[in-house]
């Protein structure tokens, strides 16, 4: 893997720390390492290892910072990087960035081989700011507590299956573990390492330490760390502290040290005050590992580490009358510090193990790589839905080990209900809700993060989706509509082609060259037993053959309708031949029905208005034939294997018509055929010459070996 760590800068600190053991560890393991920072005091360390580095001012909070996002891009493009890991705000804002215009010229050969990937670690307890919301971007998201995890979780809503818990590690065979009763406790030590900031808590260790010099007067107080550029004011209000408790000669500000290995050989206590909570605590595990007690607040991540009065003390935060009687029991029980040290040693030893830590992080970043999500847009009608699965089972082939989610609309998602091609159905939330139905659907989207979108429907309601939800590549047809919104747009294809013919061409642009076409559904046991409750309810002998019958179309087609006289013909005549009629339809087709129902003397069983989708289909299923003009009924029958007959007027059967052994069709062509109208100006005249004999020979030519065998 070719992985590029940014971050702002490279001095002393645990984030740069972690960076720099990192890199190394990838060098030694096969991988290739770069970062990208500002550089710093730790840059020679990679130079020395050979670690290539790029130095750029991403430190900067600044507008400005932007241009710096073409030269980043470069980057990328010229190293080939796989894994893109953030660990600080703003490099993150400009690396993923610079990884959406990077990600979005990958090819899918690339994509199967390994998805490149963009991580982000949480270091801190962020504020809910809105640049902030950057850690949230990961494919995945590294915490290095659980305490950072429930933040990002509830405060960014990153959802659980992005978040990896991997702490922070130690190299412990850098730390030499001296027991507590080992070091001098007449001139006892305590320290606290952190940078100066109001946060830390140093007044209170200050006042605590006062405390402590009254049962040991020969003690001292390191401080070790120097403030934030911009900062060196509250430095000043510490000296003036000191200098109030006339303590000028027991503490000592130490200022940054990179010797921090050698100073915890001679510390008796360590003391972490923080006031807010920390996000892990990567020094309180170093002190562990050398053997030193650790005194720390009961917040954040230091509550994951210390096991209070067992691997360390913890005290509640802002209280130095606490924290300065912790420290005289610790001073007082050198035996109990030896107990607690071995314990600490051991935990840090089995927890935070910088082989083990590191670890974590590949497979995190393997994980990344190897997780490629794929969502499909397709709302419309039945029909449609119904031919677009042939679509999805050969997307499913293409990319076999993605996760492959659906977005679809409430009226049609029983089409996918079973589906085994996807591994989630997503409804959009209501068409009724406009622009908050879109934020929501958004929002869905963004949860799972797809890398690649693939618009089946077409509009602009499915090209705003895909592109307000981030991903990276957005597949679809240049038809006019919104198209300048993709950015993997196929041209249309001049050709007439089936549906099925017409997504393919789509399908090519991801390398997919031959498709399945066959239509599939999924029907339930128990839809088909409520199926066949409901036909004996309505006197359906076994010995009676049933054809369906769709009564209607479209309400906005009604140019494809075939006369009701004639379906009421239709049905008396197949009861000569003892069969039993099923019409189906929606609730607009209930008058309709009524009436075939007053006028046929070989009753049909009515279930026009009657049926949700999953009985629909599996009432056709039951059928022995299904009779429909072009309409969904056409493409569910040909999905659940029912022979079915369509009849053709308005539209193009070499456009409509499904594959499969048992279709057929009736088309009278005429010369204004197919015209496409929703209304004929003609009377209907190409509908009106499809004959009820014609029909019907038709039909018992289709079921002749059915016929038969209930005959005999």
């Amino acid at each position: 893997m070719r992985i590029l760590q940014i971050l702002p800068e490279l001095n002393l600190g645990g984030v740069e720390k972690g960076t720099i053991e990192l890199s190394k560890y990838l060098a030694l393991n096969g991988h290739y390492p770069i970062v990208i920072s500002n550089g710093g005091k730790l840059e020679r360390e990679l130079q020395e290892f050979g670690i290539k580095h790029y130095k750029l001012p991403v430190h900067k909070k600044s507008l400005f910072s932007i241009r710096l996002v073409p030269k980043i891009l470069k980057i990328l493009k010229k190293e080939h990087i796989d894994i893109l890991h953030a660990r600080s705000r703003v490099p993150a804002i400009l690396g993923y960035l610079a990884f959406s215009k990077y990600i979005r010229d990958i090819n899918i050969a690339e994509f199967l081989q390994f998805s490149p990937s963009f991580i982000t670690t949480a270091h801190g307890y962020y504020s809910k700011h809105i640049f902030s919301k950057i850690m949230a971007k990961g494919k995945l998201v590294i915490c290095p507590s659980q305490v950072i995890a429930k933040h990002m979780m509830e405060d960014f809503n990153v959802s659980l299956s992005k978040i990896h818990v991997i702490p922070r590690g130690v190299n412990i065979s850098e730390y030499d573990f001296i027991l507590p009763s080992e070091k001098d406790w007449k001139h006892p030590i305590v320290a606290i390492i952190a940078r100066l900031s109001p946060i830390k808590g140093h007044p209170e260790f200050i006042k605590a330490f006062r405390e402590l010099l009254k049962i040991k007067p020969f003690s001292r107080a390191w401080i070790i760390g120097s403030p934030s550029p911009g900062k060196e004011e509250y430095f000043r209000e510490l000296e003036i502290l000191v200098k109030r408790y006339g303590l000028e000669n027991t503490v000592d500000f130490m200022g940054t040290r990179y010797d921090i290995t050698d100073l915890l050989k001679k510390i008796n206590i360590l003391v972490q005050p923080s006031r807010i909570p920390e996000s892990f605590g990567r020094v309180i595990i170093e002190a562990q590992a050398a053997g030193v007690p650790v005194v720390a607040t009961s917040l954040g991540g230091y509550k994951e580490i210390i096991e209070n009065n067992k691997t360390g003390f913890l005290v509640p935060p802002g209280d130095g009358k606490c924290l300065a009687q912790t420290l005289i029991k610790a001073v007082k029980n050198i035996s109990f510090c030896d107990d607690m040290a071995i314990s600490a040693r051991e935990r840090v030893e089995k927890l935070y193990s910088l082989d083990k830590v590191n670890k974590s992080i590949i497979e995190a970043y393997k994980k990344a790589g190897s997780d490629l999500s794929v969502l499909i847009i397709k709302f419309g009608a039945l029909g449609d839905a119904v031919l677009a699965i042939p679509s999805t089972r050969a997307i499913r082939e293409k990319f076999p080990r993605a996760r492959i989610f659906l977005l679809t609309s409430a009226n049609v998602a029983p089409v996918f209900k079973n589906c085994p091609y996807i591994d989630k159905l997503l409804i959009y939330p209501s068409f009724n809700l406009k622009y908050q139905g879109l934020v929501r659907c958004v929002k869905q989207i963004r949860k799972i993060a797809p890398e690649i979108s693939i618009d089946l429907q077409h509009n602009k309601l499915s090209r705003l989706i895909a592109y307000l939800s981030g991903i990276y590549q957005r597949y679809g047809f240049l038809n006019g509509k919104f198209s300048v919104l993709l950015n993997k747009g196929q041209r249309l294809s001049q050709e007439v082609l089936s549906p099925v013919d017409h997504q393919m061409v789509l399908l090519s642009k991801l390398g997919i060259r031959s498709i399945d076409k066959e239509l599939e559904l999924w029907v339930e046991d128990a839809q088909i037993r409520k199926s066949e409750e409901f036909l004996e309810t309505h006197w359906l002998s076994k010995k009676q053959a049933l054809v369906g019958i769709n009564v209607g179309a479209s309400n906005r087609w009604s140019s494809k309708r075939w006369p009701l006289k004639r379906i009421v013909e239709l049905i008396d005549e197949l009861g000569a031949y003892n069969i039993r009629c099923l019409i189906t339809g929606v609730k607009e087709d209930e008058e309709d029905a009524r009436g075939i129902m007053n006028i046929c003397k070989n009753k049909p069983i009515n279930a026009v208005g009657k049926t949700g989708i999953p009985d629909l289909i599996a009432l056709i299923k039951k059928c022995d034939l299904f009779f429909t003009p072009d309409s969904a009924p056409l493409h569910i029958a040909a999905a659940v294997k029912t022979p079915v007959l369509a009849i053709f007027g308005p539209t193009d059967p070499g456009r409509h018509l499904p594959l499969g052994e048992n279709v057929y069709y009736i088309w009278k062509k005429l010369d204004c055929a197919p015209c496409y109208r929703a209304e004929c100006k003609k009377q209907k005249e190409c509908m009106q010459l499809i004959t009820v004999e014609e029909v019907l020979n038709k039909i018992l030519e289709i079921m002749k070996d059915k016929i038969n065998t209930l005959s005999g």
